[in-house]
């Protein structure tokens, strides 16, 4: 009789244990990019989210771009989503999310990052100022 209450309550305590740990709160990812969160057209750059746990399953998502996700598992605590040749269109605003194989829910979004993708020869035609044109006020001329 103690051995089938002893067996119980151990079950017991193991159950509640994983219940514990699948409701903990995960925290919130961070995410940045390499080597710049500013590149040329063409150019390459990862996105790295990094978690407080290891073997955890990362997503990547872009703000305002719902069909626009990325995942990947990863033993470690950090994920790399690399972009090569990239275009204009990526350019945007990104956040990643992770989850433990104990939980069954994403954890809170990283702090969005804004990736900018340039065009350099554009760049070159652009004016770097804007340049006001030089009015002359004819009452103040001479003066």
């Amino acid at each position: 009789m103690t051995t089938e209450f002893l067996s119980l309550l151990c079950l017991g305590l193991c159950l509640s244990y994983e219940d514990d740990k699948e409701n903990e709160r995960l925290s919130k990812p961070s995410l940045h990019a390499w080597p710049s969160l500013v590149a040329e057209v063409k150019s390459n750059v990862t996105l790295k989210c990094r978690a407080h746990s290891q073997n955890v399953t990362f997503t990547l998502r872009k703000v305002n771009d719902s069909a626009y996700q990325r995942e990947q598992s990863s033993a470690g605590d950090e994920a790399e989503f690399p972009f090569t040749d990239l275009k204009p269109e990526d350019a945007g605003r990104y956040f990643c999310a992770y989850k433990t194989t104990v939980s069954h829910e994403w954890s809170e979004s990283s702090q969005h990052v804004q990736l900018v993708v340039t065009d350099k020869h554009n760049e070159l035609e652009a004016p770097s100022m804007k340049t006001v044109p030089h009015v002359c006020n004819p009452r103040t001329a001479g003066r």
